[in-house]
């Protein structure tokens, strides 16, 4: 009953719009003051305990790196190398540009909002003076936003590892696989609406591009977004190598992307350096204040044995573990349509992972796949932050793009059912580096 009066309090709360954070605080607060047994309970501490870790300190910096990262020009050479790959070969090229550029952007930032609004300042006004459909390209840019949790660095892989006691590195080097694979289904889907809808601008997408040789174009594409492709492998080199920690690889992704804004590139002043940093701390707070409360949330949910009881409910379904799984993946699919990714796995990360420890799931495996589901409420309406990213940038109502963003999120949401079943898929690159 009390966690019944928890979630009844939190989705009347978010029904009236009060902001995410100070809704799940107002619930739990409410739970606290009806309880008796709760009086001794010490909010303040608790609060302040969620964001006491050292790992937690690397968010900042990997959103600071993107910042800096999108001011320097980076974010455009990205766009351009791939462009120049992959944009005039194919019949809806800007869409694979869009998709390859979250891929190698997510190597540097590591946060899917940086992704989506730095691919769809760029990404979607192009598109649209190609051709395509507006609802076409924020759907690509939304959805294909996702991976830049996945492939790492990723904030939320941060937050999962911080809250589970799991080690950020190996969540680190299981996402990489499925950030492919996601990557990798976008492109399928991408390709059939385009034909389905007749886009074939490879003669226009061409045209865009300069008459200089293509070798010696794609040669110098790639030494201008080279230090894109040098920055994820220092973090990941330095956390698996033991010379860093997630924080202290989150400072090295800013030093990079410092000295090529001011150095290599020469774009970078101590105003858009200023102006990053402002940025990036807003981003931060807002961050923290939902990691601050949600902490309250979830513990509050842990005490109250919330993981037994979602276990015991979906055990009357079957006994088979697989299917408690899906069960558990359809939950947070359809909760993402009413919560942020960041407040919903910070919510429910702990009792979950118990979940998971009970029915025999490898951790990283486990982990991953709760992430991977947790994404894709960022683009499911009516809370869905990317959508909302994108249809601000394309000048469109929310409601003009549900329906084609469905056919890319459905597809995702396949593809973290059939990693469920393949847990190799998951563990493969940390069992070859830390022989797990």
């Amino acid at each position: 009953m009390t966690i019944a009066i928890l979630f009844v309090c939190f989705f009347l709360l978010i029904a009236i719009g009060t902001p995410i954070a100070f809704a799940i605080g107002a619930a739990s607060l409410f739970i606290i003051a009806i309880d008796p047994g709760m009086i001794a309970y010490i909010v303040t501490s608790k609060f302040f305990s969620g964001i006491d870790s050292f790992t937690l300190l690397a968010i900042p910096f990997f959103i600071f790196a993107g910042e800096l990262c999108t001011d320097s020009g980076l974010t455009a050479r990205i766009v351009r190398f791939s462009h120049v790959l992959v944009g005039r070969f194919f019949r809806v090229g800007l869409a694979y540009v869009n998709i390859l550029s979250s891929m190698i952007f997510a190597g540097v930032s590591g946060s899917i909002t940086a992704d989506s609004a730095a691919m769809g300042s760029l990404l979607i006004p192009s598109m649209k003076k190609a051709g395509y459909d507006a609802d076409y390209a924020v759907a690509v840019t939304a959805t294909s936003g996702t991976i830049g949790a996945l492939i790492p660095p990723s904030i939320l892989m941060v937050l999962y590892g911080s809250l589970t006691s799991l080690s950020v590195g190996q969540l680190f080097l299981g996402g990489i696989v499925p950030g492919f694979l996601f990557g990798a289904s976008l492109i399928v889907v991408a390709t059939i609406v385009g034909r389905l809808r007749g886009y074939d601008f490879r003669g226009a997408e061409a045209a865009m591009t300069s008459n200089t040789p293509y070798w010696l174009e794609l040669l110098v594409s790639f030494r201008d977004a080279s230090i894109a492709l040098i920055i994820p492998l220092i973090i990941i080199g330095g956390i698996v190598g033991g010379f860093a920690t997630p924080t202290e690889a989150g400072v090295l992704a800013v030093a990079c992307a410092m000295i090529a804004g001011l150095f290599f590139y020469g774009t970078l002043t101590a105003k858009k350096i200023y102006d990053a940093a402002f940025r990036s701390a807003i981003l931060t707070a807002v961050v923290m204040a939902i990691i601050a409360f949600s902490t309250l949330f979830s513990d509050i949910l842990t005490r109250y044995n919330f993981q037994d009881w979602l276990l015991h409910a979906i055990g009357m379904a079957s006994d088979n573990r697989y299917v408690h799984l899906s069960l558990i993946m359809t939950m947070l699919f359809v909760m993402g349509f009413v919560l942020d990714v960041t407040a919903m796995l910070i919510m429910f990360a702990a009792p979950l992972a118990a979940i998971g420890h009970l029915l025999g799931f490898d951790p990283i495996h486990y982990g991953v796949i709760i992430v991977m589901v947790s994404l894709l409420g960022a683009c499911t309406p009516p809370v869905g932050t990317l959508l909302f990213i994108g249809c601000s940038i394309a000048g469109i109502p929310l409601t003009s793009v549900v329906r084609v963003t469905a056919c890319f999120v459905g597809v995702q949401f396949l593809v973290c059912l059939l990693l469920m079943f393949v847990p190799q898929a998951i563990t493969f690159v940390p069992s070859l580096v830390f022989g797990r």
